[in-house]
């Protein structure tokens, strides 16, 4: 399938590869973060970060839920988040992952677009250029 237009009208954030792992193996289903962003998106796209550098996912979120609040369930970082040990304010529920057919590498994202992995996150809809590769030649496939 290819990306919707609320897709590209979402965020970029990096996440490292032995998180993707868990969310993958569904071990993982909050992602975790200290901020919301100002235009709220139900999508993050993943940027897996070093030794992987390639963007590879999007998941599609719920609205955060925000600390002091509690989360249910023993899922990653639960027990974390609820006693503010994590020290994030915000778990977002992820609700469906999809995987980028052909990831895109950092070298890529570098060379032909100026992309640099964000710190907490960047808005896609910034780098016109990445969005429309984006909207024309990236599939997704849904595996959660």
């Amino acid at each position: 399938m290819k990306a919707n237009e609320e897709m590209l009208n979402s965020i970029i954030l990096s996440i490292k590869p032995i998180y993707n792992e868990l969310i993958l193996k569904q071990e993982k289903i909050y992602e975790f973060r200290n901020f919301k962003p100002k235009n709220f998106s139900s999508y993050f796209w993943v940027y897996e970060s070093y030794p992987i550098k390639y963007l590879k996912y999007i998941i599609r979120i719920s609205e955060p839920i925000e600390y002091p609040l509690k989360l249910n369930g023993n899922s990653y970082g639960v027990d974390r988040f609820n006693s503010s040990e994590m020290n994030c304010k915000y778990a977002y529920k992820i609700e469906e992952l999809y995987v980028i057919e052909e990831p895109i590498s950092m070298d890529v994202l570098k060379s032909r677009f100026g992309f640099t992995p964000p710190q907490a996150y960047t808005y896609l809809q910034r780098n016109v250029e990445l969005q429309n590769f984006i909207r024309s030649n990236v599939n997704l496939k849904q595996i959660i």
